[in-house]
């Protein structure tokens, strides 16, 4: 018994002596892991080795662009604010010049004779014309403004039979009898019934607020073509630009607002990318609003024009040219080939022009791999395959898009697909 109780605990204290050196073993090689030689600790904070980053050598046309920013404008318009309700044959005068019809909206594009929006119910249509409507018109009137008139009744298919060029007669009035029927209305009249008796009646009023009076002949009121209903503009279909009334609203001013010619496109240039824009150069436009894209033409560049300095006037077409910030600017105009779009309408848009700078192809390389020595030599460094620098003088030429033309001298050799370095 004595002998198996000391062989037990040989045993047991074995055991324990076994497991307490594995403990130590194994916490020694953990704190291993934390201790560093100052050699291993030197290699580890050592800098890596510098790397050389390259670029390829291409062959390419050089193109420079150039990215600004633009506006589209309005260009001239035309404005008509019924000031009085002309005379027709179907009742007595309204005693309110109020809105009770609105047929046109903002962007849309409208024909000649065509309803745009009616006051009293009596409507207000555009002709084609340059010369503005600034009286009413009836039998007996003569001038340019008459022609003018004649001609647009002939191009809505409305012959003024044989009066005149310039002579509103018996053929004009019943062209605009039938030009007024065609659109669902009475023609106006300049008098009534009253006439008969010798009676001047008025029409509409002018411009300037004076009273517009009219002739009649014999005891039938002659046909007119009243101030406050058409409007003249150069070109049709015309592109709307407001229409700030609503039916039932009391005229207070213009009820419709057209466009003289199409919207305009000004960019505003940086000076000192003027001499890259040229007349002729093809254009891209984006409108990051509403990502409409178009393409047009540079049709002329400008003087630079200096804010605040007395230089910034309105442009021929009535809008004003104002770069962001107050900067000076060279005013460029864009055309289109046709007419622009009207989601351009207002539109603050960015305008790229990239022009060739090269005749044909060239050798390049990114300008950060041009090197200029001491001794005045201008050089690139090609890495070859085998990982060697070999050092190739060069001539350089046009820049553009971060890119520099290169010629190499000297007899050394440069080509597309050549590694040179742009840093380390």
């Amino acid at each position: 018994m004595i002998t198996g109780s000391r062989l037990d605990r040989r045993r047991r204290s074995t055991v324990v002596a076994a497991c307490c050196a594995a403990v130590l073993s194994a916490s020694g090689m953990f704190a291993a892991q934390w201790v560093q030689s100052p050699a291993e600790a030197a290699a580890r904070t050592r800098a890596p080795r510098p790397s050389v980053i390259t670029a390829p050598v291409v062959r390419q046309v050089m193109r420079n662009t150039v990215v600004f920013r633009g506006t589209f404008s309005d260009g001239r318009t035309i404005s008509v604010t019924p000031t009085s309700v002309a005379t027709s044959q179907r009742g007595s005068q309204p005693a309110a010049l109020l809105v009770t019809g609105v047929f046109a909206q903002a962007g849309r594009r409208v024909q000649a004779a065509r309803p745009l929006v009616e006051y009293d119910e009596r409507p207000v249509f555009a002709l084609p014309g340059t010369l503005p409507m600034y009286r009413d018109l009836t039998v007996g009137d003569k001038g340019k403004d008459v022609a003018q008139l004649q001609k647009a009744l002939r191009s809505l298919g409305r012959p003024t039979g044989g009066d005149p060029s310039g002579t509103f007669g018996s053929g004009t009035a019943a062209a605009v009898r039938r030009m007024y029927a065609a659109m669902g209305y009475a023609a106006p009249v300049a008098g009534s019934a009253d006439t008969a008796t010798g009676k001047a009646q008025p029409g509409t009023t002018a411009q300037d607020g004076s009273s517009a009076v009219h002739r009649s002949t014999g005891s039938q009121p002659t046909v007119m073509l009243p101030f406050s209903e058409a409007v003249f503009v150069p070109s049709l279909p015309a592109r709307v630009v407001s229409v700030p009334v609503h039916v039932g609203d009391t005229v207070k001013g213009p009820v419709i607002t057209l466009a003289r010619g199409d919207m305009t496109l000004t960019g505003f240039l940086d000076p000192s990318e003027r001499r890259l824009v040229g007349a002729g150069m093809k254009v891209e436009i984006l409108s990051e609003a509403t990502g409409a894209r178009a393409m047009g033409t540079v049709d002329s560049v400008g003087a630079v024009v200096t804010p605040g300095s007395g230089d910034d006037k309105p442009a021929s077409d009535g809008s004003a040219d104002t770069a962001a910030g107050g900067s000076a600017y060279v005013p460029v105009r864009i055309r289109s080939a046709g007419r622009w779009d009207e989601k351009f309408a207002g539109q603050d848009v960015r305008i790229t022009i990239t022009a060739a700078a090269t005749s044909g192809a060239v050798t390049a390389v990114p300008e950060a791999a041009v090197s200029a020595g001491a001794d005045a030599r201008t050089t690139v460094t090609v890495v070859t395959a085998a990982g060697t620098h070999r050092v190739v003088a060069v001539t350089t030429g046009v820049s553009a898009d971060g890119l520099v033309q290169v010629t190499p001298v000297h007899g050394h050799a440069l080509q597309a697909g050549d590694r040179v370095v742009v840093g380390k």
